[in-house]
């Protein structure tokens, strides 16, 4: 029979680390027990975890449909399972651990040591995808939850395969030794090396974690925030992180540092919020949906102690997290300034990357000098609407109808004007920016297109240009768009526009290749380059009235137009730095 350990101190604090038992209020228990049941029926009793189902490519995954059985979800789940505090959950979580940690990769001589799969069904060793060793930090922070938050319900034997699983962890987590820019990932580490370093008295680790505290936070203050600058994905991951940190973390030098970090983090989201329609203006470096999940309303109006009222009420299931907007920022939200520029340098080491967002009471403007067109970056975006109905402007090149991560973006704005330029890189990726990199800068195409996809909007409010490069004007609730395709050059294809829409959204397209299926081949290019200038305007908002004016000389493309200027290469070649 199990037995479960007793020798732990309810409440453990060593002026280092501390944690205490779960103790949740009742609304708090109600909020995990919607999720528990949302779960319900993708829990397997026989195979004890979770089951998720694939339809679909994945970076990390060889599998592309089917149900699997899924790792970080049924870690997940047991936290919640516990947290719950309901005893017919108990044993479920003890199940569900106990199988979970079993499908880590222990041998010591193997290079994933210490990670776990995404998926049973699909072993470490099996992979041809990447090994995804994220999988080491999420989870470890998952089982360390477990841990310190129910440490004197678990049984002797579960409670040491837990110790042996998060140990394994943070070793691999320290030997990869991630660098400081991948900013989740890096706090997330840190945290996870600082506290089992003191939990289980790890000498040379504890010299390892608090050495990394300091990197992150000199190289988050060198920056003036994370890498992944102003990304409504990655930056609430850091806050997620950072709060753990502020709970558990007591030594006053590293509580300290963590308090600053944590306000970096909510600086960021103040001086990017557009309150008239409640988003995040751009550009984000890193973001999963355009559109704010309304969970972050919910963050919003608990960290403002309800002075920030949206009128959603999503409330997450982790309600262990408790966020507090620094005072001194709470006017950006409540009572902002518009118009107002914020200029941003988010890469001090040349060639600098500067974003430029305008942020008026109609609308709010946003586009950074250097970026790529990846899935998950948004170099140009415009926001307008109400948080009842928000709308977005984004410019995509798709390929295959999804983002060509190969396509390169150079821009300068003032104020509600931008002046953009997009080449190819023939070492570009694909679908992503470093795992399904082009070979040779080739791909094959059926479909190719530059899109200007309009967010919440109708179809019949948009107009196409008369021609290829011909401005077009058009108006959306009450906000005046006025584009201009200068320049279009795809090798030796022909492009044309047209428009359309799905139920989420409406676009018009210049489309560069639609055919029968055919190799493109960036490396035998000598002209792949598109140019467009933008303005956007709200009454009393007047656009310039010159045309862009540009050459294309000793294969550069070089325009200028109301001030601003870009010049880009226009034959495919390898990408430059900071892209």
């Amino acid at each position: 029979m199990l037995v479960a350990c007793t020798n732990a101190p309810k409440v453990y604090n060593d002026g280092i680390i501390t944690y205490a038992p779960v103790k949740l209020t009742d609304e708090e228990k109600q909020v995990i027990r919607k999720s528990v049941e949302r779960q319900e029926e993708r829990y397997d009793p026989a195979g004890k975890m979770l089951t998720s189902v694939l339809n679909g490519w994945n970076y990390h995954t060889d599998a592309q449909s089917g149900t699997f059985h899924q790792v970080r979800g049924s870690f997940s789940y047991a936290v919640s399972l516990l947290d719950l505090g309901d005893p017919q959950y108990r044993q479920r979580a003890f199940d569900v651990i106990e199988k979970t940690i079993s499908l880590q990769d222990t041998d010591p001589n193997s290079k994933s040591c210490g990670v776990w799969p995404y998926y049973e069904e699909e072993p470490l060793a099996t992979k041809k995808a990447p090994i995804d060793y994220n999988w080491a930090d999420f989870n470890a922070v998952s089982l360390l939850d477990i841990y310190m938050g129910h440490k004197d319900e678990i049984p002797a034997d579960l409670l040491k395969k837990i110790e042996n699983a998060i140990i394994l962890a943070a070793r691999s987590i320290e030997k990869r030794n991630v660098g400081m820019g991948y900013t989740n990932i890096a706090i997330m580490g840190t945290y996870v090396t600082y506290v089992v370093s003191h939990l289980f008295d790890i000498p040379d680790l504890k010299v390892y974690a608090t050495t990394r505290l300091k990197r992150f936070y000199d190289h988050t203050v060198e920056k003036n925030g994370f890498t992944e600058y102003n990304s409504p994905t990655y930056t609430f991951t850091a806050l997620d992180e950072l709060d753990r940190m502020k709970r558990h973390i007591v030594e006053p030098e590293a509580a300290k540092i963590i308090d600053i970090l944590y306000t970096i983090g909510w600086d960021i989201i103040a001086k990017h919020y557009h309150k008239p329609s409640a988003q995040w203006a751009g550009p984000h470096s890193r973001s999963y949906s355009t559109l704010l999940r309304p969970s972050v309303y919910g963050i919003f109006n608990s960290a403002s102690d309800g002075r920030i009222e949206l009128g959603v009420k999503d409330e997450r299931a982790d309600v262990k997290i408790k966020h507090r907007i620094p005072e001194q920022l709470m006017p950006y939200f409540l009572t902002p300034t518009y118009p107002r520029v914020q200029k941003d340098v988010f890469e001090n080491v040349e060639p600098q990357i500067i974003g430029t967002c305008y942020l008026t009471t109609p609308y709010a403007l946003s586009s950074v000098n250097r970026s790529s067109l990846w899935n998950q970056r948004r170099p140009f975006l415009a926001y307008w609407g109400s948080v009842v109905k928000p709308s977005y402007l984004q410019v995509r090149v798709l390929h295959e109808l999804y983002d060509l991560s190969a396509a390169t973006w150079f821009s300068e704005q003032k104020d509600n004007t931008v002046l953009s330029g997009i080449n190819f890189a023939t070492n570009g990726g694909d679908k992503h920016i470093s795992i399904d990199v082009l070979e040779d800068g080739k791909f094959m195409a059926k479909d190719l297109r530059l899109r200007f996809e309009f967010g919440n909007v109708d179809v019949g409010q948009l107009a196409l240009p008369s021609k290829d490069d011909a401005p077009v004007s058009f108006t959306i609730d009450g906000l005046q768009f006025n584009l201009c395709l200068y320049h279009a050059v795809f090798g030796k294809h022909k492009g044309y526009w047209e428009k359309g829409s799905d139920e989420k959204a409406a676009w018009i397209d210049f489309v560069l290749y639609a055919g029968e299926e055919k190799e493109i081949d960036l490396t035998g290019m000598d002209h792949a380059a598109l140019g467009f200038s933008f303005c956007l305007t709200a009454a009393g908002e007047k656009c310039p009235q010159e045309s862009v004016k540009y050459t294309v000389k000793d294969g550069v493309l070089d325009a200028a137009w109301n001030g601003l200027k870009v010049n880009i290469p226009v034959k495919p070649d390898k990408k430059p730095r900071n892209l």
